[in-house]
């Protein structure tokens, strides 16, 4: 059984909320897991292992949120989509023109109303990593993480707002100085004690798909 991610998301927010008082609101939300037979589930799980489990077994849909102050800037948030829209047949975000893999992605977080994290799902074949797109070039960005260490990694960034871009920074070497990176390294130790910058890369390079071949 792989490691859930979102126990220890719960642990470590909640002892920011209670233990430190980093954290003033925390909400989440979840659906029942999965009961009906689903194949397309399981063919996605021969390729990002341990979805189906989490989608049987834990929730069918699942959000959580926080906020260092209440109508702050600085927090997170994360929302798992549903089955049904995880394999619907149009992903509504696909347009005459565009690129071929934009039509078979498949969005599974929604990190914020402009932004997607999703799989490449197409008839003969599943990407092994999970891409970033933002409405505002509807670009898709490898984030060289299968589902396993995306999760993991959201853990890592306690869902931080804009997490998904500082790896992609960091990944193509043009986030030194940038407003997400520079807030992210700031505000993470403050809000989690013991957290470092450090430490989240060398978790990132062991999760990273290009280091696994």
């Amino acid at each position: 059984m792989l490691v859930y991610f979102g126990d220890f998301l719960y642990d470590s927010l909640l002892e920011a909320q209670e233990d430190f008082g980093t954290i003033e609101e925390v909400d989440s939300d979840g659906n029942l897991g999965v009961k009906m037979d689903l194949p397309a589930l399981t063919r996605l799980d021969t390729v990002h292992k341990g979805i189906e489990e989490f989608y049987r077994k834990r929730n069918n849909g699942w959000e959580k949120s926080w906020e260092k102050a209440k109508n702050g800037n600085i927090g997170g948030y994360m929302r798992l989509t549903e089955t049904k829209y995880l394999f619907a047949e149009d992903n509504g975000i696909y347009g005459e023109g565009d690129e071929e893999d934009l039509k078979y992605f498949r969005p599974l977080d929604y990190p914020s109303p402009e932004t997607y994290v999703g799989f490449i799902i197409k008839p003969d074949i599943i990407y092994k990593s999970l891409y970033y797109m933002s409405v505002s070039n509807y670009e898709l960005n490898n984030l060289d993480l299968d589902y396993n260490g995306y999760t993991q990694m959201a853990f890592e960034a306690r869902i931080f707002n804009h997490w998904q871009l500082v790896l992609l920074y960091y990944m193509d070497g043009t986030g030194i100085g940038s407003v997400e990176t520079e807030t992210f390294k700031t505000e993470m130790p403050k809000i989690f004690p013991g957290w470092t910058w450090e430490n989240f890369i060398a978790k990132f390079e062991s999760f990273r798909l290009s280091n696994k071949k």
